[in-house]
């Protein structure tokens, strides 16, 4: 895949707010909290599984884990 440098495309480049006003972006940001709107009863209830079902669960050895002298 090649990418093409600013300097080679035919439109100019857009600002951030000018990319944001657009008819294009608008409605994907619309369609995009539909899709992402979850409630937060929902969202905690799945945290809370995802966490009772971690492998990481009470091992202290497990990647990601702080060594016990190291916290404060």
């Amino acid at each position: 895949m090649r990418v093409r440098h600013a300097e080679q495309t035919e439109a100019p480049l857009l600002t951030p707010e000018q990319f944001r006003s657009t008819p294009e972006f608008r409605k994907f940001t619309g369609i995009m909290r539909r899709l992402l709107k979850v409630p937060k009863a929902d969202l905690d209830a799945m945290v809370r599984v995802s966490k009772a079902r971690s492998p990481r669960t009470g091992n202290p050895n497990a990647p990601g884990r702080k060594p016990e002298n190291s916290r404060s």
